[in-house]
């Protein structure tokens, strides 16, 4: 029977869809079917299965119940968009979207509830299929390599769904280790961290890298006595390394795979471990980003909150400025790699800040997007912008204005504005 109960761990755990520090409860774990030993993670992938398997065939009218209960709860939970961005989406008003949300929401548990019920079957209904099943042995030693399979299917389709995503490893790992405390106190262990070089970011989303840490740092603590685990982070060859290492018990059977088997890694992330006499080294390698700083002058506070808002989860890092005067002195502090500027500001003209920007040779190389509510697309782009944006702008058009305007124009062919390529 489906309660008020396990609905609303069904909304819980869509709300911390993408938060490692979530811990399902066992009403949803068994709703799911997932052992609650295998942590928020493999919840967390069940769901996101669970609402694609929602989505109907194509030539299901548009109309259609079930095609809005998965075009709502994708829209919501899976991409994350706010109820304001989904209603835009789907062309339906604020309450509609609300009271469709409830809806979907009910749906999605219905369709869980009756798939979990179908699995338990009397045991007479399997006992052919249980004669055509290979020996216990020989299953258990193919479930983990499905399971390794699935996980790395699942970060795929993260990364799909959020290409552009990186990580600010000092943030990701201190982040990290308040859950990681709390899992090895308990055994007598503490987990401090070391050297962090500062700026690392790495091209990972933080759900991703959290999750690696998590269990990394879980398996080196399961073969640590009491005592220390140590947290490193440096560039190293162009790529971000973590290292976690600590003081191994005396344990004859421990290999280096005992303490990799199973962390949750995609192909691009290298997961290797080292034993040393009594001491342990477990090292992560990720490719790494550099920041690209945005230079926004703007005297609007609440655009420069929109584009830190806009930009969170990415490479790009919003530097703000109120007054044009101080424009040129901010570049030479902060050596933006593009500049966002509003020509309606109220200390200076900025289609004559643009020209400066354009004259200087200093700054001449920079990219400039000018996004204003004056339409004159024409006019900036002719005094040299690379870009222009009509305010109000949407978070995902602001992006794709800042790619393009860091991507170089091949000779000879001119470049589109940034409104009809965001529309596109």
């Amino acid at each position: 029977m489906i309660t008020e109960e396990i609905e609303q761990e069904l909304r819980e755990a869509l709300a911390h869809l993408y938060d490692p520090d979530y811990r399902p409860p066992a009403g949803v774990c068994a709703l799911l079917g997932c052992d609650a030993e295998d942590g928020a993670l493999a919840v967390q992938s069940a769901v996101i299965r669970a609402i694609e398997d929602l989505e109907p065939s194509p030539n299901t009218p548009a109309s259609a119940h079930v095609r809005q209960a998965y075009q709502l709860i994708h829209n919501r939970f899976v991409l994350k968009l706010t109820q304001e961005e989904t209603a835009e989406r789907m062309l339906m008003s604020l309450s509609s979207v609300r009271r469709a949300q409830r809806t979907a929401v009910h749906t999605l548990v219905r369709v869980l509830w009756e798939r979990s019920q179908a699995c338990r079957r009397p045991a007479a209904d399997l006992n052919q299929e249980s004669a055509e099943q290979p020996p216990a042995e020989v299953t258990t030693e193919i479930q983990p390599l499905g399971w390794r399979s699935q996980v790395r299917q699942e970060l795929a389709s993260l990364r799909a769904r959020d290409p552009g995503s990186v990580s600010d490893v000092g943030e990701t790992i201190n982040g990290v280790l308040e859950l990681a405390r709390a899992l090895t106190s308990k055994r007598g262990v503490r987990v401090e961290v070391g050297a962090v070089q500062p700026n690392l970011v790495a091209a990972i989303h933080p759900s991703v890298l959290r999750q690696i840490l998590i269990t990394a740092i879980g398996r080196v603590a399961r073969y640590t006595p009491p005592g220390q685990i140590v947290v490193f982070a440096r560039l190293e060859d162009g790529n971000v390394k973590i290292t976690v290492t600590s003081t191994m018990a005396a344990e004859d059977r421990l290999t280096e795979m005992d303490l990799i088997r199973d962390i949750p890694a995609p192909e691009d992330v290298s997961v290797e471990a080292h034993l040393d006499n009594n001491h342990a080294f477990l090292w992560v390698e990720l490719p790494s980003v550099g920041k690209i700083t945005v230079l926004v002058v703007d005297d609007n506070l609440d655009m420069a909150r929109f584009y830190r808002r806009s930009t969170e989860g990415t490479s790009y890092h919003i530097v703000h400025i109120l007054e044009g005067h101080s424009l040129f002195e901010s570049i030479e502090t902060t050596t933006p790699d593009v500049i966002v500027l509003d020509v309606m500001l109220s200390d200076v003209d900025g289609w004559e800040l643009l020209m400066r920007l354009r004259e200087d040779p200093a700054t001449r190389s920079i990219p400039v997007i000018v996004c204003s509510v004056v339409r004159e697309e024409e006019l900036a782009l002719s005094l040299g912008a690379a870009l222009y944006l009509a305010k109000p702008v949407r978070p995902r058009q602001f992006i794709q204005a800042l790619d393009q305007a860091r991507r170089p124009a091949p000779t000879g062919v001119p470049k589109p504005p940034a409104n009809s390529a965001a529309a596109c």
